[in-house]
């Protein structure tokens, strides 16, 4: 009966999405019933990873259909975690758009979209199958697609083609990656394909294949050259929604390449491995000058999305259990602090008028609790102990030493000093010098945000100062991740129990 619930992060935020539609006229109702439903998910998600721990990796087999042959749903810890935080991020984002909105009307099509946008992410971290992953991520894009342009200008809408393009292209590609999936191995299941693949040992086939995995979800994560539309599109976007985009789509990217070289693909493909540490080595370099060299606060911070995936490639790439640990922490902390982030830069815009630094200033005087958020947030990015990101950045580059890979581990530490001089610019600029245009502007609706920022910030603060059972959390996920004979036979064994007549 546990595994029953894997079904609910995936229908609840869909079928809220249809009521809303069919209330399209925002209220007050509308508002109190998506973030219960939100809060609700929050719940489950942590009872979802409650469960993982204690039972193993959960499966729903939908319809009753064996496996490989029906679509199944698939919840080890690592896919419990990250829909908990996509709960968490989108019950945020949900509550700091309420606040924001006391000024101006609301969008009648956000939250529907938002909430079709979660059940995608959602979907996309459950699937056990390839082929229902395509799936996710095309619902996952046409609900982004729409809220790239859903309130923006007219002059801006065109910096949302490049975001267009790629992911077009790179829909493509998945499909074609599928039908490579198919001739292959004759099944599109992660769980069939992780056992079949172990024949092709050793087939160039199988290195092409690991790399067009690596092209079509690299380029979903933001990993250097495939990164470029990242500067374009985010910002954008209102501030609650472009948090949600920081926080969570390139992740799922990054989710995705997790599972495939951990629990799918044999673990001997070492030039690819290599070839993603470095990639990744490339992404957070390029990502965190790009971040130096802006003056605006949604620029630098979404530069800062690209170097932080640079993170997670290099750490992943290096392929030992520890730098899988330290992927998996680093992303979770991630997910929290660049929502929160991009959240805090919705409030600077609010208040100043603009995110430009030299027409922002005085927010220390004037809003000293937006103040204390950011310098946790920004001193967690910059991997500043005792906060989250610190741990995650020290696993990764010890992850490199142990592993002897001395350069990345060196440029892992090298890439947090120049984010934390990035994140020094918009302290200096935004909080401690004046307001070159008069205090900044504060309302009703600016506090409410704030309270938003401080609570995100503080929960930031918590899993860095709980580094311990994060930590073990992180490392029990990552041997499960890479333990494909066990990943393929929890799902195989859930064939037990099939009733008789479904079997094909």
């Amino acid at each position: 009966m546990s595994a029953n619930l894997l079904a609910f992060p995936v229908l609840a935020p869909l079928l809220a999405g249809l009521l809303c539609l069919l209330l399209p006229r925002p209220s007050q109702t509308r508002r109190v019933l998506v973030a219960a439903l939100l809060a609700g998910l929050l719940w489950l998600g942590v009872h979802l990873v409650q469960l993982a721990l204690a039972e193993g990796t959960l499966v729903l087999r939908l319809g009753g259909w064996a496996v490989p042959y029906g679509i199944v749903l698939v919840g080890d810890t690592l896919a419990a975690i990250l829909v908990t935080l996509s709960a968490f991020s989108a019950l945020a984002c949900v509550l700091y758009g309420y606040a924001e909105q006391t000024r101006d009307a609301e969008h009648p099509l956000r939250l529907p979209l938002m909430l079709f946008l979660l059940s995608g992410v959602n979907l996309s971290f459950l699937t056990g199958d390839l082929f229902n992953l395509f799936v996710a991520f095309e619902v996952m894009l046409l609900a982004s697609y729409s809220l790239l342009t859903l309130e923006a200008r007219a002059e801006n809408s065109r910096q949302a083609w490049p975001y267009l393009i790629l992911n077009l292209v790179g829909s493509a590609l998945f499909i074609a990656l599928c039908g490579f999936v198919y001739s292959l191995f004759g099944t599109m299941n992660f769980a069939e394909i992780s056992v079949r693949a172990d024949a092709l040992e050793g087939d160039f086939r199988l290195t092409l294949l690991g790399a067009m995995f690596l092209l079509v979800f690299g380029a979903k994560a933001g990993l250097f050259p495939l990164y470029y539309w990242l500067p374009k599109a985010y910002p954008m976007l209102p501030a609650a929604v472009a948090a949600f985009f920081g926080g969570m789509l390139t992740k799922v990217g990054v989710y995705v390449l997790l599972r495939v070289f951990g629990s799918v693909l044999p673990h001997n493909l070492d030039g690819l491995h290599l070839l993603i540490a470095w990639v990744g080595a490339a992404t957070m370099f390029i990502g965190v000058l790009g971040a130096v060299s802006r003056y605006r606060v949604s620029e630098i911070l979404t530069y800062h999305i690209a170097s932080q995936i640079g993170y997670m490639g290099l750490a992943l790439g290096m392929f030992t259990a520890a730098s899988f640990a330290a992927t998996i922490l680093f992303l979770a902390h991630n997910i929290l602090v660049k929502s929160a982030l991009f959240l805090v830069g919705g409030v600077i815009i609010r208040a100043c008028g603009s995110d430009e630094l030299v027409r922002t200033g005085g927010l220390w005087r004037a809003a000293p609790w937006l103040g204390v958020a950011f310098f946790i947030l920004a001193a967690s990015l910059a991997g500043m102990p005792p906060m989250s990101g610190f741990w995650g950045k020290l696993y990764i580059v010890q992850a490199g030493f142990e592993s002897q890979r001395w350069v990345l581990g060196s440029m892992a530490a090298f890439a947090g000093i120049l984010t934390l001089m990035s994140m020094l610019k918009i302290l200096l600029a935004c909080f401690w010098k004046d307001a070159p245009a008069g205090p900044p502007r504060l309302d009703y609706g600016t506090r409410g945000m704030t309270f938003i920022c401080l609570g995100a910030a503080v929960f930031s603060l918590g899993v860095g100062i709980a580094a311990g059972p994060a930590t073990r959390l992180a490392k029990h996920a990552a041997d499960e991740v890479m333990d494909r004979a066990g990943y393929a036979a929890s799902v195989f064994g859930a064939n037990e129990t099939l009733h008789p007549d479904k079997t094909p």
